[in-house]
Order: structure tokens, then C-alpha cells, then sequence
């Protein structure tokens, strides 16, 4: 005969639930490494690599699921998306999208996957379910950048063939505009109310501010040599922009247009992340093979570690 549970045993179980999720956010984070073909995970706690996942070919792009059970890895020459679980490690599904897939961002509520497809100048939207691609969506050229709005309703992607970002409606997966910059969108991060898109310009040494309500360039905010990919806090200040020409993180107010501060990390930083719950933030050195870990209460370095040839990206769990 079955075991009832009582209600009281039922919220227990919940609670056990969120404490081991959170203790799992607070671990871990995923590093796709171009050149060997691999995702590697890192011990928030001792900076150590713990694992190391086979995916596709030159995985260029990651993204974790909000509830960081599940992390995608686009890979760029194999016209695919490796799903990996988080609790075991492992490759459950792979997903053929389309050519030469860039960038991922997934929907708030876990239920989509939109994949940037460079050289189709498409993005893919997967259903995380299924694993299936339920529409595919013409954007501008090139896109090599994708970002969801925190409420779900919003796609943009930085197109840097045509110097454009495109704005995709969720609800019926159409692009509704597509907003010209004056310099190249390589890596864009949407701020976390919605109202901001920041958008880093690897060429102009840049990041524009994107007004959401009226799709327009309001602003020009001044970073260090290259940068190549940006983050923001949880609040939307500070910005965090990696430099992939001068080997350093700016650390930017978006509001007084000035930089707090410049931290050097490893060579050729290509990706940023920022882990709300712990308050580190995390660069993947391209051209050192290491990861930067930076406490950004003092934004000070407390760590590097190795990691496989060229890290291309880096993503925590929420």
C-alpha cells in the first residue's frame, strides 16, 4: 500500500528541494573550451575543474537553464546543441539547428532555447521539452550575439554583417524591428528590468545603450581595447566588459557614463559572466587557457584556473 505524505512532510520536502538546488548554484560553472571540443565544470567553492564533458565540434557558446538543471553548448562546426545535465554530467540529447550556431539564451521559464545561427542569418527556437525546433526566425546578417528580456517577451540579436540589432517577439516569433548601430554588435547583454541593451563593439573599443521602448542608440559608454563580451550586476549597475585587446575587465557606470575600475585577468578574455548569488564574476581567457575569477565587491582576481585549449565561453547557473 502507498505512503501518504503529509503536508508537512511535503513542504519539508520542497525545502530539501531549493537547498540542494541552491547549494548546486552556488558550485558550479561551464566553460566550453573551441579547440578540444569540450564543456568543463568548475567548483565555485575550490576553483577546481571537476569535470570535463565531450560535446560537439568548436562548442563557441553556452547557456543554463533558470532552474541550472540543464546546460545547452552550441556548437559551432557540427550544426548542433549538446544538452547536458547538470547533476550527472552527461550528454542527454543532441539538437541539429542550423549553420554555424553562435550564441543561446534561454526563455525565463526554461520552456525555449533560441539559438543565433551565424552564417544562416537565422535564429532556431527549440522547444527544451521535445528538443525540437518549433520556427525558425530571419534576422539580420551574421548574428554572433543573442539575449532574452527578464520577462520573456523579447529576443535580440547583434547582427554584425549589417550593423544591426533584431527584435523578436516571443509570443508570435517574428522579428518587429531591426534597429541600426553605428558600430558593430559583437556582444550584447539585456539589462535586467528590460529597459537597457548593452551592446559591446570589439572595433570602436564601445558599448552602446539600447533604449528598449524606443529601439534606438541613446548612448556611447567608453571601454577598454577590444571588447569582446559584457555582463551586468543583477541591479544593471555596475557593466562588466571584457577586453580582449588589453587583457582586462572595465568595470563601468552606466549612469555617470565612468570606469570604476580596471582589472587585468588572463590573455584574450572572449566571454563574462556574472554569478548573482555569489557576487564573482568570470572571464574565459582565450588565449591563456584559464578562467578569471573575480570577487566584485572588491574587484580584486581571488583565482585562476586552467582549463582546456582556447576557452570560448563561460555561463554559471542562476
Amino acid at each position: 500500500m502507498p505512503c501518504r505524505i503529509s503536508p508537512t512532510s511535503k513542504r519539508d520536502l520542497r525545502l530539501i528541494r531549493r537547498v540542494t538546488a541552491l547549494g548546486r548554484t552556488l558550485r558550479l560553472s561551464y566553460v566550453a573550451s573551441q579547440s578540444s571540443d569540450t564543456v568543463s565544470v568548475i567548483d565555485a567553492a575550490s576553483h577546481t575543474v571537476t569535470a570535463t564533458i565531450p560535446v560537439g565540434k568548436a562548442p563557441i557558446s553556452l547557456a543554463v537553464s533558470p532552474d541550472g538543471s540543464t546546460v545547452y553548448v552550441a556548437n559551432a562546426n557540427s550544426d548542433s546543441v549538446s544538452v547536458i545535465d547538470s547533476a550527472t554530467n552527461t550528454v542527454t540529447a543532441t539538437i541539429h539547428v542550423g549553420n554555424t550556431p553562435n550564441a543561446l539564451a534561454v526563455s525565463p521559464n526554461g520552456a525555449e532555447l533560441y539559438v543565433a545561427n551565424a552564417n544562416e542569418s537565422s535564429v532556431s527556437i527549440v522547444d527544451t521539452a521535445t528538443h525540437t525546433t518549433v520556427a525558425t526566425v530571419a534576422v539580420g546578417s551574421l548574428p554572433l550575439t543573442i539575449g532574452a528580456n527578464a520577462s520573456g517577451t523579447r529576443v535580440y540579436t547583434g547582427n554584425v554583417g549589417d550593423l544591426t540589432v533584431s527584435v523578436i517577439d516571443t509570443a508570435t516569433h517574428t522579428v518587429t524591428e531591426n534597429m541600426p548601430v553605428t558600430a558593430s554588435p559583437d556582444s550584447l547583454v539585456v539589462g535586467p528590468l528590460g529597459a537597457r541593451v548593452y551592446v559591446a563593439s570589439y572595433n570602436e573599443s564601445v558599448v552602446s545603450v539600447i533604449d528598449t521602448f524606443k529601439n534606438t542608440v541613446t548612448g556611447v559608454l567608453k571601454a577598454g581595447k577590444g571588447p569582446d563580451a559584457v555582463a551586468t550586476s543583477p541591479i544593471g549597475i555596475p557593466l562588466y566588459v571584457a577586453n580582449a585587446d588589453d587583457n582586462t575587465v572595465s568595470v563601468i557606470n552606466p549612469v555617470t557614463k565612468t570606469v570604476i575600475s580596471t582589472i587585468p585577468v588572463g590573455t584574450s578574455p572572449a566571454a563574462i559572466a556574472f554569478n548573482r548569488r555569489t557576487g564573482r564574476i568570470y572571464t574565459s581567457d582565450f588565449g591563456s587557457d584559464t578562467v578569471t575569477v573575480i570577487d566584485a565587491r572588491t574587484n580584486t582576481v581571488i583565482a585562476t584556473v586552467g582549463t582546456a585549449h582556447h576557452p570560448s565561453f563561460v555561463a554559471v547557473q542562476p
